[in-house]
């Protein structure tokens, strides 16, 4: 009986050994994902900013292209500019809220 109790707690031992060796190896692969993640998740931020900078600039090309070739579409960027003009000054009241 106490021979039974001691290879029952041998392998007990045994496999918490396994146990606490395989924790080990999971929390490493944890911190390296999560490194990871932290890692794509500032890129994809700057390449949100980046987005919205090239749409911004794509913007204001489009403006110039109307405004410069012929004065057909001279309405059409007064309407444009209005907006754009508009819009920053709401973000001005905004900041000084």
């Amino acid at each position: 009986m106490a021979s039974e109790l001691q290879e029952t707690l041998a392998r007990i031992v045994t496999k918490s050994e396994v146990l606490v060796e395989k924790y080990h190896v999971l929390s490493a692969e944890k911190e390296r994902l999560e490194k990871i993640v932290a890692q794509l998740q500032e890129e994809n931020e700057n390449l949100k900013k980046e987005n919205n900078q090239l749409l911004t600039d794509n913007e204001y090309l489009t403006i110039v292209r109307k405004i410069v070739p012929d004065s057909e579409h001279l309405g059409e960027a007064k309407n444009m500019i209005s907006s754009i003009v508009r819009d920053i000054d709401k973000c001005i009241s905004q900041l000084n809220e």
